[in-house]
């Protein structure tokens, strides 16, 4: 009996030693190395921090982060010690997981390696449900498991007959094709066919809503759940009490209002792997721990990899965002993985807050910054950037000579003070804002629109007031002046609104206009809503002479011809109304496009979009890039710096040329373009800069002032004539004026909101070659080669003037032997200078801004 009763106690301590031998074995294998390669624990953290729990049964995921001598956080929550104050106020059913069990207010306190981090949970109504809705209940469900992706159920007319909206963003929508049945129809709101409800109220189980998921029949999207899981006894325990909606039959219900994700940006090692955590902003003001109710994608799953439970592991080195979906909303968090850690980081100086968000993010990826550019590349750079001019040879030389420490910060406001700065800035928004497109009705009414632009820059005024002028304007000049369309008709008001939008949101909606959009939180409705803001608009008097532009309660068209806006799925006359639904009150009809420009400015998306735009014109690429393309998929490669720059702007009026100032005088701005071995790769993180092709019409502007000879134009096909000298950034109608060599280096149209991308073509390698403004300025009497050898000027004269004025700098004593050496042996001295001219001019140093 002896030996009976302790055989099992045998086994079991050998077992246990198994097991410990075992996780053992695994530390000093998997853990060890990773612990010894970070070096030492500095400090904890956990998140949430101090968070409320509401409801019965409610529960909690808590994450803690160590932060190591190495620089990088970790997800170390599985190795720490936790512990709760009170085990009768919360208890912990999973390491990290505590559930609610009555008021009161708890501490969690976390050990690790003789580092501790507290927090406090603080229960309320533990003893209060939650009222049921169809949209948080059952939308979640539907959204977690991908039943409503824009690949399945969720894209634009559903799957195998069923419709969804997408991430249940329309959950009464949902509410109908469930219960009731039908197949959605994209022009029109009937239903086509027999309607089959997807619900049995007789015997829940059979119901389509179940059997299609669990694989009970058929269905092309394989097994989302079991039938043992909690979503299949949520659903079936739904349709028993009847399928309700829940929010009309039980009173006030709880809804969400917005997600957010922790922690907000992550940076793995080779080996790093990292819990997520979401939490639900509800409408009664209480917060709720949503991490297992949601869908996790990641945008690159050959950099990372996400689990459905939101633990994110490392597979290779790069940067992604992973995209968190809710019923009804969606956010993303950024993940870098590296593979190899700095022995030591330098400190980098800060010159503002832009350098520390740039900085920061380049410290946790292991990336350090290029040195600060020189004197002669700054100069060109900011001369460049600032005025679209390349600075004089009397300039470049002043500049480089001068010793005093802040003559950076004195060229900048020099700068902002000259005739070049307001012609510069005013072909910038000339081109944002269409200014000139052949469509406009004539010189009266585009020069008009010019000045209005113009006069905007000069005076420096608010970017607010700008976009609601032009937005809102009536009358017959200046700003409403972009309204015009073909022959004087006036554009659709969707095509008026989308542009209006994407110029001052960054938005791009046009997918909603016939449908909801498939990857985005836009609906059709709302799309239509918006445009009924345009659907007075309306044009008075003879086209191109006394043309007005006014808004007219009967309608869109001129002289109030037109139809009023209407659903071209409902065909119901559309009403104004802003995103968040609420419509345009009775009193503001008279001058809707008023009220929705004062709101469109007062959102915060107004600033980003300013701020993400003007930021793209100094580095090529916007923190949100294209930038004028915001959505959830397309996540900020520095969001917290979009944020800091949009408040920025917000807090100082609006004041465009105090956040060019705040750009420029940054240290980010100001870095070298040469690379080190750490950013060499990287395009996208600000660690140096990279080089860009000059616009268009500032290289061509470039090129005639550097060989000194102007460009000439053709006349437009109306007979007009440009005045001699102007240069390609002053012409107030470019469309009318077309260029081969414009048009190669990737003038846009003003037809459209313009995009300027444009990789070198044939075209261009041919105007190098062979065209025009390459070959026969460089050899142009009365040109700046021309000039340089009948003043009898030296060689060394020549190269020097040519450098600095092409190049802003000096040549080096290699170029000025060799180039010397190259005049002196050719036939013809003044063909050698020309061909040096033709050289500088056709080099990428010359044609980029560096």
């Amino acid at each position: 009996m002896k030996m009976r009763t302790m055989m099992p106690r045998a086994i079991g301590s050998w077992r246990s030693v198994a097991l410990c031998a075992t996780a053992i074995l695994v530390y000093l294998v998997l853990v060890l190395p990773l612990v010894a390669s970070s070096g030492k624990l500095l400090s904890l953290r956990i998140l949430p921090e101090e968070p409320t729990l509401w409801g019965a049964s409610a529960a909690q995921r808590f994450v803690l982060l160590g932060l190591y001598a190495d620089g990088l956080e970790r997800d170390v929550t599985s190795e720490a010690r936790l512990t709760l104050s009170d085990d009768g106020i919360a208890s912990m059913e999973e390491h990290g997981r505590l559930v609610a069990r009555s008021n009161g207010t708890v501490t969690l306190r976390a050990d690790l390696d003789g580092e501790t981090a507290e927090t406090r949970l603080t229960v309320s109504g533990a003893g209060e449900q939650r009222p049921f809705s169809f949209g948080r209940d059952i939308g979640s469900i539907l959204t977690k498991r991908g039943c409503n992706t824009s690949d399945c159920h969720g894209s634009v007319k559903g799957k195998g007959g069923f419709k969804l909206s997408a991430n249940a963003l329309y959950p009464r929508e949902d509410y109908k094709w469930i219960v009731e049945g039908g197949t959605y129809q994209v022009l029109s709101p009937e239903s086509k066919g027999p309607k089959n409800p997807r619900v049995d109220f007789e015997k829940p189980q059979h119901s389509q809503l179940l059997l299609k998921p669990t694989m009970g029949v058929g269905h092309g999207g394989g097994q989302r759940f079991s039938v043992d899981s909690a979503d299949y006894e949520t659903i079936v325990n739904w349709i028993r009490r009847g399928a309700p909606f829940g929010e009309e039959s039980e009173g006030e219900s709880v809804r969400l209002v917005g997600i957010e994700v922790q922690p907000a940006e992550v940076v793995l090692d080779a080996q790093g792997r990292q819990q997520l955590l979401v939490t639900a902003r509800l409408s009664n003001g209480r917060r709720e721990d949503i991490t297992s109710e949601v869908l996790y994608v990641s945008n690159n799953s050959e950099v990372v990899d996400v689990s459905s439970d939101g633990v994110v592991s490392a597979v290779n080195t790069g940067e992604t965002a992973v995209m968190i979906r809710a019923a009804g909303f969606a956010v993303g968090t950024g993940f870098g993985v590296i593979s190899e850690l700095l022995d030591s980081y330098p400190q980098v100086e800060e010159t503002n807050f832009i350098d520390r968000h740039v900085f920061a993010k380049l410290r946790k990826f292991n990336i350090i910054p290029s040195k600060l550019s020189d004197d002669r590349e700054f100069l060109r750079r900011v001369c460049l950037d600032l005025t679209g001019t390349l600075p004089p040879p009397e300039r470049v030389r002043e500049f480089l000579a001068d010793q005093d420490t802040d003559k950076r910060e004195r060229l900048i406001e020099t700068l902002f003070n000259t005739p070049e700065y307001v012609d510069y800035w005013t072909f910038r928004f000339a081109d944002l804002f269409r200014v000139g497109h052949f469509l406009q009705p004539g010189p009266k009414f585009t020069d008009s629109y010019w000045e209005w632009v113009r006069d905007g820059v000069e005076r420096n005024r608010p970017y607010d007031q700008v976009a609601m002028e032009r937005i809102a304007g009536q009358g017959a000049l200046g700003a409403p002046n972009h309204y015009f369309g073909t022959g004087g008709e006036l554009p659709k008001p969707p095509d008026m609104m989308a542009e209006q939008i994407r110029v001052f949101f960054g938005r791009r909606l046009d997918c909603a206009q016939c449908h909801n959009h498939p990857y985005e939180n836009w609906s059709q409705d709302q799309f239509w809503q918006l445009t009924a803001f345009f659907g007075q608009l309306t044009r008075a008097g003879d086209y191109g002479v006394d043309t007005v532009i006014y808004d007219d309660p009967e309608g869109h068209g001129q002289l109030g011809q037109g139809e009023k806006t209407r659903h071209p799925r409902t065909k119901e006359l559309v009403q104004p109304a802003f995103l968040s639904g609420e419509p345009l009150s009775l009193e503001k009809l008279h001058d809707p496009r008023l009220a929705l420009a004062k709101w469109m400015v007062s959102h915060p998306n107004f600033a980003q979009a300013a701020v993400n735009r003007i930021w793209s014109y100094f580095f090529g690429q916007g923190i949100v890039d294209p930038v004028d393309d915001f959505r959830l998929t397309n996540h900020p490669t520095h969001p917290e710096l979009l944020a800091a720059l949009a408040q920025e702007f917000r807090d100082n009026h609006h004041d465009v040329k105090h956040l060019v100032r705040l750009i420029v005088r940054s240290r980010t701005y100001q870095l070298s373009s040469e690379a080190n071995e750490t950013n060499q790769d990287d395009a996208i993180n600000y660690s140096h800069r990279i080089p860009r092709p000059l616009d268009a019409e500032v290289l061509l502007d470039g090129i005639s002032q550097l060989t000194g000879v102007p460009e000439t134009y053709e006349k437009s096909a109306t007979g007009a004539v440009l005045p001699d000298g102007i240069r390609a950034i002053n012409i107030v109608r470019p469309d009318a004026f077309p260029t081969g060599f414009l048009n190669a280096y990737g003038q846009p149209s003003r037809q459209t909101v313009p995009e300027r991308k444009v990789e070198p073509n044939l075209a261009q390698a041919l105007h190098v070659l062979a065209g025009g403004t390459y070959n026969q300025k460089v050899s142009a009497e009365g040109g700046r080669v021309d000039g340089l050898v009948k003043k009898g000027a030296s060689n060394d004269e020549i190269i020097e003037e040519l450098y600095l004025a092409g190049l802003s700098r000096f040549p080096t004593e290699r170029e000025r032997t060799l180039l010397k050496t190259m005049i002196t042996g050719a036939e013809s001295r003044r063909k050698a200078i020309e061909d040096l001219m033709w050289g500088v001019i056709a080099s990428r140093e010359f044609a980029y801004n560096h």
